[in-house]
């Protein structure tokens, strides 16, 4: 039986430090796994030699593929891996492997059973999350009160940088998609979600990896507006 599609996308920026390391770590994972897999590291906007370690990790290993993109950003960098590709299952994690790679089959397996999308979630019971005070405070708020109350997604944590869908469901969401600043996980399940498509919640062992504490801050004003904006837009039936 030929073996299904699966592209496992990177986005990555400033991180050739680890890169590398955590490639090689994938790989030997996903040894013997039932899918013809390929790995999509989308480099953007670096100021290190982050693309240059992706192109060299291409030219090593027939499945990986090296893309570089001038605009910065993980939201910009998944839209344009995903509406490029033709595989039957697409994914993502974040390049730092801050989820546990262990939760990955059942994240695949559920778009073969199934689900719509399927996504990691350091919130639902079972989950096991090792982050700083603040993160975790912010976590909590956005996820289990702001989320809720104002933009439901049908999971407890819409965030997390380990996701799966289904090749028909991401034609059909990811071009309409519209933000590029952090906020694309959760515009992506909130429509889904209004939609009626079926999500799956896994939950992971998360470990901080990267003290990001900053950039959280500043994207809350850009949260705040693009909730209302995506709020807005469903209650209209622009998606």
């Amino acid at each position: 039986m030929k073996k299904k599609l699966l592209d496992i996308v990177l986005p990555v920026r400033n991180e050739s430090g680890y890169l590398a390391e955590n490639v090689s770590k994938l790989l030997a994972f996903l040894k013997n796994f039932p899918y013809d897999y390929k790995i999509i590291i989308v480099e953007s906007n670096s100021r290190d030699d982050t693309f240059k370690v992706a192109q060299r990790l291409a030219k090593l290993n027939k499945r990986i593929k090296a893309i570089h993109l001038d605009i910065p950003g993980r939201d910009f960098a998944l839209k344009y891996a995903w509406e490029k590709s033709n595989a039957e299952i697409l994914s993502y994690m974040d390049a730092d492997l801050s989820s546990d790679l262990r939760s990955f089959p059942e994240l695949v397996a559920s778009i073969d059973e199934g689900y719509d999308i399927a996504v990691g979630s350091r919130l639902k019971s079972g989950a096991k999350s090792e982050r700083s005070a603040i993160r975790t405070f912010l976590s909590n708020f956005y996820n289990k009160i702001i989320i809720p109350l104002a933009l439901p997604t049908g999971v407890e944590d819409s965030q997390c940088g380990f996701k799966a869908i289904s090749r028909n469901v991401s034609k059909n969401i990811i071009p309409k998609l519209g933000n590029n600043n952090g906020f694309l996980d959760s515009e992506m399940l909130a429509v889904a979600y209004s939609k009626g498509y079926k999500i799956k919640e896994i939950p992971v062992a998360w470990k901080e990896t990267r003290d990001s504490n900053m950039s959280v801050w500043k994207n809350i004003p850009n949260f705040i507006k693009n909730i209302t904006k995506t709020r807005t837009k469903i209650l209209l039936g622009r998606y």
